[in-house]
């Protein structure tokens, strides 16, 4: 499977069916499994997490399927509530299914992350990983910038409290 395969589209409070929720939540726990809590913990409901995020206009939630069918990737994209910064959005859960990853689809996903940013008149991403994961490695290879660590910043699904990686990337070619 390669990331011709899969299509990437944004998904909305139109979409609140059982298939794409339980789809997002399987990928969800599999990325909980690898040791990214991508904002959840052990006791949350991931169905109830996707269908809230999805009901959200303000929210942009990616599907990455496969065949129309099999989820395989998911990034959000939140624009900042502040009244000073409507420039700016946070990335957040972004996952790819570990049966797609090395495909594209990481890459398929941010560039759609880029494009719904700028349709926004968006023009600064930012977003937080585990720092120290394979996550980071990705971002910086798709041109988002380390910023920095902050100590203790977020529990991984075992409970342990984990550094959390900063990055940040400006987008050019915003209106």
């Amino acid at each position: 499977m390669g990331a011709r395969d899969v299509r990437v589209r944004a998904r909305g409070p139109d979409d609140l069916d059982r298939r794409l929720i339980r789809g997002l939540a399987r990928l969800h726990d599999e990325a909980m499994a690898a040791g990214m809590a991508l904002g959840a913990t052990s006791t949350t409901d991931l169905e109830e997490l996707h269908g809230t995020a999805l009901a959200d206009g303000a929210r942009v939630v990616l599907v990455a399927e496969r065949d129309g069918e099999e989820v395989v990737g998911m990034a959000h994209l939140v624009p900042s509530a502040a009244a000073n910064a409507p420039h700016r959005a946070e990335v957040q859960r972004v996952a790819v299914a570990a049966s797609a990853r090395g495909t594209g689809v990481g890459r398929q996903l941010m560039e759609a992350i880029e494009e719904a940013a700028l349709e926004r008149d968006l023009s600064l991403l930012w977003l937080t990983t585990h720092d120290s994961s394979d996550a980071c490695a990705f971002y910086e290879a798709v041109g988002y910038t380390k910023l920095g660590v902050m100590p203790e910043y977020s529990l991984r699904p075992d409970g342990t409290l984990s550094p959390g990686a900063f990055y940040y990337k400006v987008l050019r070619g915003s209106r």
